[in-house]
């Protein structure tokens, strides 16, 4: 049983958000004004909390600051449902710390589905912080003094063993690599295979989908494993956050982790943060692992430069931070100007292209920032486990 705590001064919208909610077997709690809905939430710990902006004594933004910042209750998801629709009070919203973004008037069945995914996000996060905390080691490991790097790290493999030895072992762990080529070329088999390599050692993988379908990238894993998706997915080892809903245009199905609606880059961010908890991928747990975000292509062409770069760097910097995560970014070449392209280089650690040459995948390492690396062009071949 959920409990849903709803923020807002017109009795109106609250009623209307109990008969709605009602649907998800859902204790409600209502709260007039900020200030007894920081209260209410401290008290019932609730698993969602719905609240307007413009309300007395604090505001919506300051409600979210006030639970961003309370132990016990600062993971809980919060979304605003508010009649201010501009860019600057939506940000602002984001900025400390919503996880969705409703403005009113809204749609009933919208705001239900958003509801009931950040719902079931929670209870997963819950669960899977029962079974990561069950994951210690009865002593505490050495305290980590903040100066490893992942220079010091065994390289992670990256399923093309030509490729490793001129990468002189492997993609160093935390790095985060931008793959290159024109559409067609190999990027996202490339892909695949350097996750199935993850899968099959025992390590965490995220696949952030935005131009590809998480269920067919589910079935082309499995031609290659030696068991289904389900089967790492339920061992808390692979997580699939799904855009691909909001590229293509069509409604999500059955993904936890789903963009619902229009995308917005701070929501997306908080979406990806939500599964890589699940995986152990956080400050607190370092589990490390793999990551894929294919393909930052689509989040040039809707979104400016500046949001897309700060949405890019914050990805970034997680990976030493969660253990030394490796990430993947697919680019399609020519989507983007060299200009753009040039500020994305500047945030990785290394660039690998892809190419086709006398009907021959083949690819190269163009740039490590940190460690040797011979460029010469290789074929690119078929995954062997």
């Amino acid at each position: 049983m959920s409990t849903i705590l709803i923020a807002d001064d017109e009795a109106n919208i609250v009623m209307l958000l109990e008969i709605v909610l009602k649907d998800l077997e859902a204790d409600i709690i209502t709260a007039e004004n900020g200030e007894i809905a920081v209260e209410k939430a401290k008290k019932y710990k609730p698993d969602l909390i719905i609240t307007d902006v413009v309300m007395p004594k604090m505001n919506g933004f300051e409600v979210c600051r006030a639970i961003r910042n309370t132990e016990g209750i600062q993971d809980t998801p919060i979304v605003i449902l508010s009649a201010l629709g501009d860019e600057y009070n939506k940000i602002t919203g984001f900025e400390e710390g919503a996880d969705d973004y409703v403005i009113k008037p809204f749609n009933v069945e919208e705001l239900k589905a958003r509801a009931k995914t950040l719902l079931m996000r929670h209870h997963a996060k819950k669960a899977a912080n029962t079974a990561l905390l069950s994951d210690l080691p009865e002593k505490d490991p050495p305290k980590d003094t903040g100066t490893s790097t992942f220079l010091e790290k065994t390289p992670f493999s990256t399923g093309q063993t030509l490729l490793d030895k001129h990468l002189f072992g492997g993609l160093p762990q935390g790095s985060n690599i931008l793959i290159q080529g024109e559409l067609g070329k190999g990027k996202s088999s490339f892909a695949r295979q350097f996750i199935q390599e993850g899968l099959v050692k025992g390590e965490k993988c995220l696949w952030i989908a935005i131009d590809d379908d998480p269920k067919r990238i589910r079935e082309t894993l499995c031609q290659d494993l030696p068991n289904d998706a389900a089967y790492y997915e339920e061992r808390h080892q692979l997580r699939f956050v799904d855009a691909y809903s909001w590229s293509s245009l069509t409604q999500p199905e059955g993904e936890a982790f789903a963009v619902t609606g229009s995308l917005e880059l701070n929501q997306f961010a908080g979406i990806i943060s939500d599964a890589s908890h699940e995986l152990g991928q956080t400050v607190q747990h370092k589990k490390g692992g793999r990551r894929v975000v294919d393909s930052i292509s689509s989040l040039f062409i809707n979104f400016d430069l500046a949001s897309v770069q700060r949405f890019l760097s914050q990805i970034a910097r997680t990976a030493v931070a969660f253990g030394g995560v490796t990430t993947l970014f697919l680019i399609e070449e020519g989507t983007v100007d060299e200009k753009v392209l040039n500020n994305i280089k500047y945030v990785m650690d290394g660039i690998l292209e892809l190419d086709e040459r006398d009907g021959q995948r083949m690819m190269r390492v163009a740039s490590m920032k940190w460690t040797k690396y011979n460029n010469q062009w290789i074929p690119l071949h078929p995954h062997q486990l």
